[in-house]
């Protein structure tokens, strides 16, 4: 399952969208409290970002993951 961290931001609901066309399970993350620590401690500096298989990776990367996911 994707962890996808999420401030409710355009790019994030366009992510969440591609993720249920695609019916990819994810969970949404949008405390702060949790989502600003885990950004910061690996180099994110823009939303959306997600947990994919435990590598956190950018909205760009979770945008491709998504479209090459069958």
């Amino acid at each position: 399952m994707i962890k996808l961290y999420s401030s409710h931001c355009p790019q994030c609901e366009i992510i969440e969208k591609m993720l249920k066309n695609k019916n990819i399970d994810f969970e949404i993350i949008d405390n702060e409290d949790i989502y600003l620590d885990i950004a910061e401690k690996n180099g994110i500096a823009s939303m959306p970002f997600a947990d994919v298989d435990g590598n956190i990776i950018n909205g760009k990367n979770l945008f491709n993951y998504i479209k090459e996911t069958n």
